[in-house]
């Protein structure tokens, strides 16, 4: 009798096991770059964008600074935005955090 029990307790842990090792691997984008990275730096982009009176060769400095200071490439990043792409409510997800990043870090300036 307790050879059954024990068995689906193992079951139990297994199937936990994997379910977190998948959930896991979900907030990963391309080249790894995690989902708290990819919003983290898109929201500092969009700062950037959105700053005024900034001339562009002073945007495309920043640009380049913030992906350095990640150790991305613009096309580790372009490759991202491609994965989430063909996942529609995950870019959605991911983009509403990116907005709201950049609205609480404008906001505390």
């Amino acid at each position: 009798m307790r050879t059954p029990l024990v068995a689906s307790h193992i079951l139990v842990i297994v199937l936990v096991t994997l379910g977190t090792a998948a959930g896991c691997r979900g907030s990963q984008l391309a080249s790894g770059i995690s989902d708290s990275t990819y919003v983290a730096v898109m929201a500092d982009l969009k700062r950037v964008q959105n700053t005024p009176g900034m001339d562009s060769a002073w945007r495309a400095a920043r640009r380049d600074s913030i992906l350095q200071s990640r150790g991305l490439t613009p096309a580790q990043l372009e490759a991202a935005a491609r994965q989430l792409a063909q996942n529609p409510g995950r870019a959605q997800t991911v983009w509403q955090a990116v907005e709201r990043r950049a609205a609480d870090t404008t906001q505390a300036k």
